[in-house]
């Protein structure tokens, strides 16, 4: 499972041959979500409403590279 992004205290993660819509996931020791890449919403899984921002304002930012490490490991 190859870090896409690190924060410091979460990362993002994309993990190989996963299925269901292209998605990522969001690590922290305390909390841990999947979140969609098309429409950067919480498909599973809680996020604290700052880190959903940002991981939101990212996941807009970086859309074509996640679509395209998505298609890479699935």
């Amino acid at each position: 499972m190859p870090i896409v992004h690190d924060f410091g205290n979460f990362q993002i993660y994309i993990y190989f041959r996963d299925h269901g819509e292209p998605h990522f996931h969001v690590v922290a020791p305390d909390y841990e979500a999947k979140v969609s890449i098309n429409n950067p919403a919480i498909l599973a899984g809680e996020l604290p409403s700052g880190v959903l921002r940002k991981v939101r304002r990212w996941a807009v930012a970086k859309r074509a590279m996640l679509i395209s490490r998505w298609n890479e490991q699935n």
